[in-house]
């Protein structure tokens, strides 16, 4: 799959939407959510998910259309964070920098060492300390992943289908809960880690306080052997993200405290930007980071440096709890865009 580096393109398109964004002064220090629904996008950057017309690498534009008609429509009615990066490279310490403020220097997509079967020693990766859930649970606030194609609840494997030699739609790096031991190895707490078969498994599970909604690699914009192409699986992502989010905002849980959070945890390696905690040359690239809540009248952009440790750091004040990692050193960049 051929990729474009569009980072001199985003940049520009980012700053112009600085340029002429109305930033919402920061709200008093409160909380006032009582529901995050987070989706984590997949290997994009920026440029690649906003406004972008159907094209290739070998063709000129054929239609006035885009490849995200619907991503590309929330921009017209929400908040975005026109400056907003991904952690590092690859996928697992972005989504480990979600939850936990940190990476813990873990720079692969190595299987959690808590997998079954075991992997070979030396093979695997692990965190430690607390992450999101376990500060949820210890307020007595409630959360789930939702992971697109795994087979089963608490599933422990390190894809699906399992074998390592074809596709992968699930994928053990993007369920970053199973690197803790105290998840991992609780079946209790395992129960909190829920296939995503369809909008019925979303919808019964609205009512937690956190949820971290995954889809898989034929619907995050990532890709496997058996996906659509490019331009297409750009279209199917976009089309997944209308299911979730329209889901959410039909039901009860939308009306009053509920915020979705849209975002990508890397771009394609098209840039290794970032910012707020990650060396400058080792960040993930620049993406697109989109706060969907009720109150929102009219589109608001701003323009402050983040990326995830930042992203936690938001949701974290606004669930009253301490920042863990990270995130205690970053400012709660999305407060905002919590209208």
């Amino acid at each position: 799959m051929q990729r474009r580096n569009f980072a001199f393109v985003s940049f520009a398109f980012a700053l112009l939407l600085a340029f002429v964004a109305t930033v919402a002064p920061a709200p008093a220090v409160q909380t006032h959510l009582t529901h995050i629904y987070y989706i984590m996008m997949e290997n994009q950057s920026f440029d690649e998910v906003i406004g972008r017309h159907k094209a290739s690498e070998y063709a000129p534009y054929t239609k006035d259309i885009f490849d995200t008609p619907f991503i590309t429509s929330l921009l017209l009615k929400y908040g975005i964070n026109t400056l907003n990066f991904g952690t590092t490279h690859p996928s697992l310490p972005n989504y480990l920098s979600t939850i936990a403020g940190d990476y813990y220097g873990i720079q692969d997509d190595n299987p959690s060492c808590y997998s079954l079967p075991k992997p070979a020693a030396g093979t695997c990766d692990k965190a430690t300390g607390m992450n999101i859930a376990d500060q949820l649970e210890a307020k007595g606030m409630t959360w789930a992943t939702l992971q697109q194609s795994m087979p089963s609840v608490g599933y422990l494997g390190v894809q699906f289908p399992v074998n390592p030699k074809g596709p992968t739609h699930y994928a053990q790096k993007h369920n970053p809960f199973l690197y803790f031991s105290q998840i991992a190895t609780n079946p209790a707490r395992l129960k909190n880690v829920i296939p995503l078969k369809n909008m019925g498994d979303l919808t019964a599970n609205l009512n937690r306080n956190f949820l971290f909604i995954v889809p898989d690699e034929c619907h995050d914009m990532h890709g496997t052997s058996d996906c659509s192409n490019y331009d297409a699986l750009l279209k199917e992502g976009d089309d997944y993200v209308k299911a979730l989010v329209l889901t959410i905002q039909h039901s009860a849980y939308w009306k009053t405290g509920s915020a979705i959070i849209l975002t990508w945890d890397e771009d394609d390696y098209s840039s290794n930007l970032g910012c707020c905690g990650s060396i400058f040359n080792n960040g993930g690239g620049h993406t697109a980071m989109i706060v969907m809540t009720p109150g929102y009248k009219s589109a608001l952009y701003v323009a402050t440096p983040s990326n995830h440790y930042d992203e936690l750091s938001s949701m974290e004040q606004e669930f009253g709890l301490t920042k863990l990692g990270k995130a205690a050193m970053e400012p709660p960049t999305l407060l905002p865009l919590f209208l």
